[in-house]
């Protein structure tokens, strides 16, 4: 009668909380724990305290010497070019979660180290006015971009600006033009081919006069090849014929066609980038 007395008063006395860890949810079963199986437990749930803390974000405080305006990674086209008009197709999916924006950030900070770099964000729509301008006979790209950046930098004062936009550029031998950044199935059967473009432009303004700055022409080289040059003999450009979407919302899932896409945008990005470093 003794030792059950003791016992009860034992288990009484035990911590609240180690009563409540062996309990398990409505519905589940609880299997016995082992000291060798509690370790296990322990080390495997450590590492995430540290993978569940933030990473901190490069600075945006101080002097800005380059403010960076990027405005090509928010869609992507799915295309086709058929050997006649009635295989022509366009569609524009959203991508804004493959990050191409701030991979030209980072492109931009590993190809300026020592300068501060600042992302200036904008508002979602603010380029439509000048990426799908009201018909008129003349305009003016250069004065609607630059109307644009004003806009968007009133509070930034950084020294310059560098802003990224995208084009559409012709596709060799046809009609067709290619915007932006996307994928194309170009011909029929075994005539035909599957490639990636990334068609963007850089142009830097002073961040007082907002004069657009010359460009480069290694730069300019590059722009007039994506417009003209025969894509999917470049390796970042050519892809399989399988790696073509299903269908255009399949695109935006296609981790062959993220990967690819970034690739060959950074590839891209640290070519322009180094002409106008070069230049100064």
């Amino acid at each position: 009668m003794v030792r059950v007395v003791f016992a009860a008063i034992f288990l009484s006395s035990l911590p609240i909380s180690s009563f409540a860890q062996g309990q398990s949810a409505p519905g589940t079963t609880t299997q016995p724990v082992t000291p060798a199986a509690a370790t296990s437990i322990v080390k495997k749930a450590a590492p995430k305290t540290k993978t569940g803390a933030k990473q901190s974000a490069p600075a945006e405080s101080g002097p800005c010497q380059i403010g960076i305006i990027s405005a090509i990674g928010d869609k992507f086209a799915v295309q086709k070019v058929g050997l006649t008009v009635f295989g022509n197709e366009l569609t524009e999916v959203p991508i804004d979660r493959w990050g191409l924006d701030d991979l030209v950030v980072a492109r931009v900070r590993a190809a300026s180290s020592g300068v501060h770099v600042r992302k200036i964000a904008y508002a979602k729509g603010t380029f439509e006015p000048y990426y799908r301008p009201p018909t008129r006979l003349f305009r003016n790209d250069d004065e609607e971009l630059t109307a644009v950046v004003r806009q968007i930098t009133t509070s930034s004062n950084c020294a310059r600006y560098f802003v990224f936009t995208t084009y559409a550029a012709q596709l060799q031998g046809t009609n067709q033009s290619l915007p932006g950044i996307g994928v194309l199935h170009h011909g029929s059967g075994p005539f035909s081919n599957t490639s990636l473009f990334a068609n963007f432009v850089l142009r830097v303004f002073d961040g007082q006069s907002f004069a657009i700055a010359k460009r480069p022409s290694a730069d300019l080289g590059a722009v007039l090849a994506g417009s003209f040059g025969r894509l999917g003999q470049d390796p970042l450009t050519k892809l399989e014929a399988e790696d073509f979407p299903a269908s255009p919302a399949d695109a935006v899932a296609s981790s062959t066609l993220r990967d690819h896409t970034r690739a060959l945008l950074a590839a891209r990005l640290d070519k322009a980038v180094a002409a106008y470093l070069k230049q100064e």
